[in-house]
């Protein structure tokens, strides 16, 4: 009978064993921003997000979580859909194109092929410029972004020059609050960045 218990230990503590080296789920999160349809509006200008740079330490596919002034927790587990830089960038761009009809939209990485669809070939060309300053990310309390900005014109000449802060509160402490807190800041981003260049074309 002892024989028998022990050979039935084995199997048992390997399986246990195998349980704890199952790795632990990852989970994927992205910005939500609006899906917004091609205007009917006729163009009256060409906007291009030309860069959105942030800073090295935060850009990554890790989450970042600032856990006191000197101290943040980088988490493997809790990830980015795709680099953060890049969905900012799309971020903004459905936002703006949602908030000026009027202009036509693209990134850096698409200008080429707004120039080619661009319907009369000459309209009046800006660009922007975001660059983020700060991220926090505080667990439990807030997420900051403060971000710079400039909308040049077609000569890239400076027409505007602004920065901001945007603070969103984090709604408790899972992780899962983090993205729609990031979102929420992109979306006041956004409005701004449109504020401005809705005032050099006054």
């Amino acid at each position: 009978m002892m024989r028998t218990a022990k050979l039935l230990a084995l199997p048992l503590s390997a399986f246990l064993l195998s349980a704890c080296a199952t790795p632990p789920v990852e989970h994927l999160y992205r910005l939500d921003y609006p899906q917004t349809n091609s205007s009917l509006a006729e163009p009256q200008y060409e906007l291009i997000i030309a860069t959105v740079k942030l800073p090295e330490a935060v850009n990554r596919q890790q989450l970042v979580i600032q856990k006191s002034a000197t101290e943040a927790i980088v988490s493997d587990e809790q990830r980015w859909l795709a680099p953060l830089d890049e969905q900012l960038t799309l971020s903004l761009i459905a936002h703006l194109r949602k908030n000026l009809p009027d202009a036509w939209l693209s990134s850096d990485t698409g200008i080429n092929a707004g120039i080619a669809n661009n319907p009369s070939g000459n309209l009046p060309r800006y660009q922007i410029k975001v660059q983020v300053d700060q991220l926090l990310i505080q667990s439990g309390e807030q997420l900051t972004l403060e971000a710079s900005w400039v909308v040049l014109d077609s000569s890239r000449k400076l027409l505007k020059r602004e920065h901001k802060v945007f603070t969103v509160s984090l709604h408790g402490t899972a992780y899962e609050t983090v993205a729609p807190a990031m979102s929420e800041a992109a979306k006041q981003l956004a409005e701004q960045v449109g504020a401005s260049v809705a005032g050099v074309r006054k």
